[in-house]
């Protein structure tokens, strides 16, 4: 049987009663956190382009505002919406959240499902972004070679969020995967200046995908052999030295990749958090103010330098990219909030960021590994981290992503509309499910 079937049949036959509950869970979480990430997104640059180009009139409410779309250009501008402030979900195949809940908010207005389909089709997409991007050698192969995952892997996300809630056969899921597998595109060039692609790649993975589903559910077929060995297949051409296909449908229904989801709590590249994470800890535990610091010293692996270090940020977009202007937004007391990062460009932070220096080293060889050494006229202290909070090793609890939502979304749309929200998800369950609320009618920000 060729990996894309079984992916497809696996995916098929997905039922929530086979989701560890703890799993459920989770994606509520990121379900509420994707929810106020594109809330937070409204009114951004990216967004009104978004929003401009993708306009086609339909029914499909958008959770910013705007009028109701067609239902796939609803999703389009949606995850550019949750991704334009750079606080959306991560660590899945990256940024899996802004790609998949579009999706089946946008199919909401178009099949009928209970809660439990719509998280077992958000568990499946989250499941088969993140495998393909373990098949392919994982985040620093895939990315080190240019790709960039959220948009090369969620197309297949996307793909298979769709094909579960429509509830496609075994078949029509193959092949809504083997089409999706035509839209996976998508480099870090973005990085050298900041440019928007990495906003617009959410809209291409998000809207691709659902298309491949749509073609599938019509009678459209694809290459069967997509994963397998074959000229001009997925791994022949998207693979590294690293990769392996077999990874794709290991341990299907017993080993849950989607766990490795995790939450941001920053406004910045999830590669910053870890060292962020750490000069946070030192603030908070009595370490230097801002006129204490004379130098800041930053050693990362030559694999994050240009990922999380781009030279003289230019814009919004790229300034949420760097890590010495979020140290330095640090320093001068900010909660690395979406907003924070409209002061990029102010004299204050030129001068903090021009204490600080960036240094490649070898000895640090993993995606989130920091050394961050502090230097005052007396004193020096040094922050080294592996990983960031909100990782599947130190996940954040309910509450505490609850109060993100809160603290994100209430100055927007009110207290009232962010009750709606999270009743709506906690709901979430056997019942027949309606369209998401609309949050942005009657109530003005408090």
């Amino acid at each position: 049987m060729s990996r894309a079937r079984r992916l497809g049949a696996w995916v098929s036959g997905l039922d929530r009663a086979d989701i560890p509950p703890d799993l459920i869970e989770k994606l509520r979480n990121h379900f509420l956190d994707t929810v106020g990430a594109a809330i937070v997104g409204d009114g951004r640059e990216p967004v009104r382009i978004a929003s401009r180009v993708f306009s086609a009139p339909g029914e499909t409410p958008l959770l910013i505002d705007g009028a109701p779309r067609h239902f796939v250009d609803a999703a389009r501008v949606n995850a550019v919406a949750a991704h334009a402030a750079e606080i959306d979900d991560t660590e899945g195949c990256d940024h899996t959240g802004a790609v998949v809940v579009p999706v089946l908010l946008a199919l909401l207005e178009e099949v009928n499902c209970t809660g439990d389909d719509l998280l077992a089709a958000m568990v499946a997409g989250y499941e088969v972004g993140r495998r393909v991007q373990q098949a392919l050698g994982g985040y620093d192969e895939h990315n080190g070679a240019g790709w960039h995952s959220t948009a090369t892997c969620g197309v297949f996300a996307a793909a298979v969020a769709a094909a579960r809630l429509m509830r496609l056969d075994a078949a029509q899921c193959n092949a809504a995967l083997a089409i999706a597998a035509s839209s996976s595109a998508g480099s870090w060039a973005f990085a050298a200046d900041g440019s928007m692609t990495k906003q617009f790649h959410v809209a291409g993975a998000a809207g691709n995908g659902l298309q491949a589903a749509l073609l599938a559910r019509a009678g459209a077929t694809g290459p069967e052999a997509i994963f397998d060995d074959i000229w001009g297949g997925y791994f022949a051409t998207h693979g590294t030295p690293r990769s392996n296909p077999d990874a794709l449908a290991a341990g299907l229904g017993t080993e849950w990749h989607a766990e490795h989801s995790a939450i941001k709590m920053y406004a910045a590249c999830r590669s910053a958090h870890p060292a962020i994470d750490g000069v946070v800890d030192l603030l908070n535990s009595g370490g230097p103010g801002i006129d204490d610091v004379r130098r800041v010293v930053i050693e990362v692996s030559p694999f994050l330098r240009p990922m999380i270090c781009p030279e003289n940020p230019g814009s919004v977009e790229a300034a949420r990219m760097s890590l010495p202007i979020s140290l330095a937004l640090l320093f001068m007391g900010s909660q690395l909030d979406p907003d924070a990062y409209a002061a990029f460009a102010s004299p204050r932070v030129a001068r903090i960021t021009g204490r600080i220096r960036v240094v490649e080293t070898e000895r640090l060889d993993t995606r989130q590994s920091v050394r961050v050494t502090v230097r005052s006229a007396s004193q020096e202290w040094v922050v080294e981290r592996r990983f960031a909070r909100g990782s599947e090793g130190a996940p954040f609890t309910t509450e505490e992503i609850r109060d993100k939502f809160w603290r994100l979304v209430v100055p927007r749309i009110g207290e009232r509309q962010a009750r709606r929200a999270i009743a709506y998800v906690d709901a979430l369950g056997a019942d027949p499910v309606p369209t998401f609320p609309a949050l942005r009618e009657t109530e003005p920000a408090q």
